[in-house]
């Protein structure tokens, strides 16, 4: 709905004219300084550092070199690496959405986790539990490189999805 004043339109036909040129002009218009604020917004975006820790990975390799074992290749991968690897994996479990990821450390060395999800109303929370479990083992695994069971990984069904009141109500009885 579109509200009047009750009087005639007063403005003239060139002013539209006017306001679209000066809009345009200054559109176009250099802004001044524009260059030294984009520097010193991108350097301040750079300061900002996500902390990270990091965690002992350890790959096994079982080939032998002139008869003598060979010790497994170690490395350093960022936790913020391992719980995007989790979420990932556990993102997959139907009926779950993963709500948080903590990883348990000794030092650097990953001990195991906690995988806080959100189950869909409906959901067998004990099956999506240990699915749940048994895939952040899994990527634990495949990331770090150790071995990692299920047991090493604590599910918490944080919050369980109602079914919209919406659909409810319009389905037929």
């Amino acid at each position: 709905m579109e509200m009047t004043s009750g009087q005639p339109d007063s403005t003239p036909p060139q002013t539209d004219s006017t306001l679209r040129r000066a809009a345009s002009v200054l559109r176009d218009a250099p802004v001044h300084g524009w260059v030294d604020i984009s520097a010193a917004a991108l350097s301040r975006v750079r300061a900002v550092g996500v902390r990270t820790w990091p965690l002992d990975a350890r790959y096994p390799d079982e080939g032998v070199v002139e008869g003598v074992g060979v010790d497994a290749d170690t490395l350093r991968v960022s936790d913020v690496v391992v719980r995007i690897a989790v979420r990932s994996a556990v993102a997959e479990v139907a009926g779950t959405e993963p709500a948080d990821i903590s990883l348990y450390t000794e030092g650097h060395r990953c001990t195991g986790g906690l995988v806080t999800v959100i189950a869909a109303y409906g959901t067998d929370l004990q099956e999506a539990g240990d699915l749940v479990a048994s895939r952040a083992a899994a990527a634990l695994t495949d990331v770090l490189g150790l071995p990692y069971s299920a047991d090493d990984i604590g599910v918490v069904i944080a919050e369980i999805d109602a079914p919209d009141q919406a659909t409810a109500s319009t389905s037929p009885s």
